[in-house]
């Protein structure tokens, strides 16, 4: 009965902590582009952080032959917690891929070949 407790209570603790945001993004640019409004409207880039005990993130947009959203989906390599401004960086070694989280909401990804985006994040 001890051993049944236990794993409810590390359960509903993990899930507690577990937080999924979904991201928008507003501005994307690289080296060769800034991406215009119309572009940024046609294919409606977004990201969706999953902040758990194995953190993800899934990178979406719509693909446009069928006009349906297509993510792929990363297992994070490691998050780190800014100490003094409280931001989550969440790594991906093997791309050089990132996405940071700011406490106001806002979001910077750096997708490790060149590109940027930036945006505004929501709790779901």
């Amino acid at each position: 009965m001890k051993f049944l407790a236990l794993v409810c209570l590390l359960t509903v603790s993990s899930l507690a902590n577990a937080a999924s945001y979904d991201c928008t993004v507003t501005k994307k640019l690289d080296f060769e582009n800034i991406y215009q409004p119309a572009q940024m409207e046609k294919y409606k880039f977004s990201a969706r952080i999953h902040d758990s005990d194995k953190p993800k993130v899934d990178r979406c947009s719509i693909r446009p032959n069928d006009n349906k959203v297509t993510c792929d989906s990363y297992d994070i390599d490691r998050v780190e917690v800014d100490k003094h401004v409280g931001y989550r960086k969440f790594y991906l070694f093997r791309s050089q891929y990132d996405i940071q989280l700011f406490p106001d909401m806002k979001f910077v990804e750096n997708n490790g070949r060149g590109g940027i985006a930036f945006g505004t994040c929501k709790l779901l």
